[in-house]
């Protein structure tokens, strides 16, 4: 049930709110509540995220949680000893909780990878005995341990019953989450990365899921899987070739969660109660709407109603359609095709709905200790709601590490590749590219989180919105958290910018420096610490992706360069059509064309230097969403007419440049070429089809005056 916004009042929105963040608290509150389904049985099991070779946080406490029978107590058991290891699972075996599969010979020759560890840290059995809550949960709490390949087994047993998992390791766990880029399977070079994937220390486990309230289990049926040459075929992309770097940098077990799901919003991936606190008409709208659905759905009687309007709705298009198809086979004609009204969809497991995802995927594995979160959202924020996105972004980071208990998780976000229309007239771009609005947006919002950073992803980007090359922007992710998370010595991003200052008609950028950048490139101090790709070995290529404006706020294609300004090296930007510049930005479009990289050639993130306000783009209401649409056609209109224009007059600046450099040494031929482009600008002026129809009918003297000069100009062309 959508209803529009010309329903809504400030207090209707309110309510909305309000009922949000009552459900949110309680689901978040509260376990004795039916999120904590399936463990209606009382049957002993553990939670789905702990299963067959899964991965736990190194150096942090370890829990295991699972549901039995309320009241029941439950031994808890953790172990690296393959003879315990062993002794549960035949006792898992014997419950009936589990079944071994033998491995199939083929006799064919095979090859598989083994870990030498040199004093490995061994895990000492240890055990813990809890009790199930009123609602089945029970979970039991272990210290934490070191990472390393020695496989484990955790068991879990009441009374005559034990389930157990093994091949367990302990490593870094991360969580990947977003849209379709995070999840997209296919990248240049797959195959040949592939086809040599076998990393049995690489652990991958996948499923999207969405719900409307905070689930405490995972719905799906999940099964974590060890990186094979075949098993790597089918994972993700990014969270693959991520976890691969690290696994091999670290030299340690590396778990990757993804969860991501194609075509979600930034809003689902928020936990409810912080949706709830947002005052802004495009979130609380969202809430509202999405709470009316949901709760008509809850409603058998509302729902016994909506399938009945369906099934009548179908009757009548099947009865029309039999009408329509007699009357063309009278005819001689093809019958028409039958269409069917769409069956109504279950609202609450809807696609993206606001925080539909996080209840379905991150809630369900709060519990478990992680290193970090990789995320990789934003392309469809860039359709009208980018509006909205700059309220629920900021609320993701946080979500995460209110759900995982860690204020300072970090958190990578992935920006968005180029794609779309490349070289597009700044005057148009910087008024309707979402892409480079929600580029900003994640700037913005991370700027000042010490555990959180944006990684550029803008060169690797192509017309395609699911480009292929893959294997940047995984390895731009992993020098990140190699970097921020891990303290490595490796260089993870490229000069950022700091400041501007104004000198006449110039601007001059400051960049940091990165101190590992500083420290290897110190013996070429006589150079700036950032290039221009593709830079061959003698001189750089052109400055690309810099535009400057007035205060017209009316943005024209800028010229750059290094310069020393009082002995520190910055980026010197202007133009010529633009006399008092007082704002910069650099790769500002959907596919910008900067080629600005820093001394590791990592590309320098996108930015601006204003703070102007952005073009609204909302879709809330149909009437909000066509006024948006409006808006954002005239502002494109007025900016194809601006680019025209500046292309005018800067043609008109360059073509005397470049006469005076053709005719240099030859003033006869310099006299003749501005006579015929006088003569060419007269020709203009009286053409009947153009301005002469025009001065014929508002001032025919002025014409006259023009046929007269002409006449000059024809005779000065003539004379010897």
């Amino acid at each position: 049930m959508n209803m529009s916004l010309m329903g809504y009042s400030r207090r209707t929105l309110s309510t909305a709110a309000s009922l949000w963040f009552g459900l949110a608290m309680c689901c978040l509150m509260n376990s004795a509540s039916p999120l904590a389904y399936g463990q209606e049985s009382g049957e002993l099991r553990l939670a789905k995220i702990i299963s067959d070779h899964g991965v736990l946080q190194q150096e942090k406490p370890i829990k295991i949680w699972g549901w039995a029978k309320a009241g029941t107590p439950v031994v808890v058991t953790v172990t690296q000893d393959p003879e315990q290891g062993a002794q549960v699972i035949e006792a898992a075996i014997a419950s009936g909780q589990r079944r071994e599969e033998t491995a199939r010979e083929s006799g064919d020759y095979a090859v598989t990878i083994r870990y030498v560890e040199t004093n490995a840290p061994q895990l000492a059995t240890q055990r813990r005995e809890v009790t199930a809550n009123a609602d089945g949960l029970w979970m039991a709490t272990f210290p934490p341990a070191k990472a390393s390949f020695q496989p484990t087994w955790i068991a879990a047993q009441s009374g005559a019953v034990t389930v157990a998992v093994k091949n367990v390791l302990i490593g870094e766990l991360w969580v990947c989450a977003g849209q379709s880029n995070m999840g997209w399977s296919n990248f240049n070079r797959k195959g040949r990365e592939a086809a040599s994937a076998d990393f049995p220390g690489l652990r991958y486990v996948a499923w999207n899921d969405s719900w409307y309230k905070p689930r405490e289990e995972i719905e799906n049926n999940i099964r974590w899987q060890p990186c094979t040459p075949e098993h790597a075929q089918r994972f993700s992309a990014v969270p693959y070739l991520f976890g691969t770097f690290l696994h091999r940098y670290l030299k340690v077990p590396v778990g990757v969660i993804n969860v991501a799901r194609g075509g979600t919003t930034g809003q689902t991936w928020c936990l409810p109660a912080e949706l709830a606190q947002l005052d802004h008409i495009t979130v609380k709208t969202s809430l509202q709407q999405y709470h009316d659905e949901t709760t008509q759905w809850e409603q058998p009687a509302e729902v016994a109603r909506v399938m009945q309007a369906w099934e009548e709705a179908k009757q009548k298009a099947t009865a029309e359609h039999a009408v329509q198809s007699d009357k063309a086979k009278a005819e001689g004609k093809k019958p028409p095709r039958l269409r069917l009204p769409k069956k109504p969809a279950d609202p609450r497991s809807g696609w993206s709905p606001p925080a539909g995802l996080f209840n379905a995927t991150v809630w369900p594995i709060r519990r478990l200790g992680i290193r970090g979160v990789l995320y990789y959202q934003g392309e469809n924020n860039n359709f009208m709601r980018w509006t909205r996105y700059e309220h629920t972004f900021p609320k993701i980071p946080v979500s995460f590490r209110q759900a995982f208990g860690d204020p300072q998780l970090p958190f990578g976000c992935v920006s968005q590749p180029g794609w779309g229309t490349f070289g597009l007239d700044p005057e148009v771009a910087t008024v309707a590219e979402g892409y480079a609005i929600v580029r900003d947006i994640q700037r913005r919002a991370l700027a000042n989180d010490p555990h959180a950073d944006m990684i550029a992803t803008y060169p690797t980007g192509n017309s395609y919105i699911h480009p292929a090359e893959k294997m940047p922007v995984a390895d731009y992710a992993s020098l990140w958290a190699l970097a921020k998370v891990y303290g490595a010595p490796v260089v993870h991003r490229a000069n950022e910018y700091q400041s501007m200052k104004k000198k006449d008609d110039r601007i001059f950028l400051y960049f940091d420096t990165d101190p590992i950048v500083h420290e290897r490139w110190k013996h070429v101090e006589n150079n700036a610490y950032w290039q221009v790709v593709p830079c061959p070995r003698e001189g750089n290529a052109p400055f690309q992706g810099f535009i400057i404006a007035g205060k017209d706020r009316r943005w024209y294609p800028a010229q750059a360069k290094h310069t020393r300004l009082d002995g520190t090296w910055t980026i010197e930007v202007w133009s010529d059509l633009v006399k008092d510049p007082v704002a910069v930005r650099y790769g500002w479009a959907n596919w910008p064309t900067g080629n600005l990289v820093g001394r590791e050639r990592l590309p320098l993130a996108t930015f601006r230097t204003d703070d102007w306000p952005i073009p609204e783009g909302v879709s809330y209401s149909e009437a909000a969403k066509q006024a948006a649409s409006e808006n954002l056609d005239r502002l494109r209109a007025e900016g194809k007419r601006q680019a025209l224009d500046r292309q005018l007059r800067q043609l008109q600046m360059d073509v005397p440049q470049v006469e005076a450099e053709l005719y240099k040494a030859d003033a006869d031929e310099a006299v003749k070429s501005k006579l015929r482009r006088l003569e060419a600008i007269l020709d203009e002026l009286v053409d009947p089809q153009a301005t002469g129809r025009l001065l014929q009918r508002d001032r025919p003297e002025m014409l006259q005056k023009i046929e007269q000069l002409r006449e000059q100009v024809e005779a000065l062309q003539v004379a010897p």
